[in-house]
């Protein structure tokens, strides 16, 4: 009896490993490296990251959404800001990467911050018209994530870390 047990656990065991070395296998040798969402243009993902870095040390100097005395104040907190994170998009878009593929990608990742700049101006006239609530973002109902996760997903992958969602709205 003791050496069945033994045998089924050894199995069981041995089922787990396999499935296990498979994924591992299924995942480096199917999927490899290559994630579509990676830019081929280095240099641009360099003077993304520049510009996005500049962007955010101009949102520390503005006063913060947390800190506002009211719901105007912080609506007027949140529209400068979101006015910073615009010119920087702005900029992004006006110097594409070189490639068509690359450009396509960038084109959908600006797009989801043209939605995400929308979302936060919204935030901030729901503020003005006295509704204090937490800030929402658009759901991209394909992926089912929101935009903001978008955005760092894919600021993430190319190594654009200060380019992702700024969190300064609280």
């Amino acid at each position: 009896m003791a050496d069945r047990k033994r045998a089924v656990r050894v199995v069981g065991l041995a089922v787990v490993l396999l499935f296990a070395v498979f994924w591992i296998g299924a995942t480096i040798w199917f999927f490899g490296d290559e994630n579509p969402d990676l830019l081929d243009d280095r240099e641009w993902v360099d003077r993304a990251e520049e510009r996005c870095a500049e962007a955010r040390s101009a949102l520390e100097r503005l006063p913060g959404a947390r800190d506002a005395v009211d719901l105007d104040d912080r609506a007027d907190q949140i529209e400068a800001s979101t006015g910073v994170l615009a010119d920087m998009t702005a900029d992004l878009a006006a110097t594409p990467p070189a490639g068509d593929d690359d450009r396509e990608l960038v084109g959908l990742w600006l797009g989801s911050w043209d939605v995400y700049l929308g979302d936060r101006l919204a935030h901030a006239e729901a503020l003005r018209a006295g509704e204090d609530r937490q800030f929402r973002v658009t759901v991209d109902p394909e992926r089912g994530d929101g935009v903001d996760a978008l955005l760092d997903a894919f600021a993430g992958r190319n190594r654009m870390p200060s380019c992702g969602d700024p969190l300064d709205i609280g």
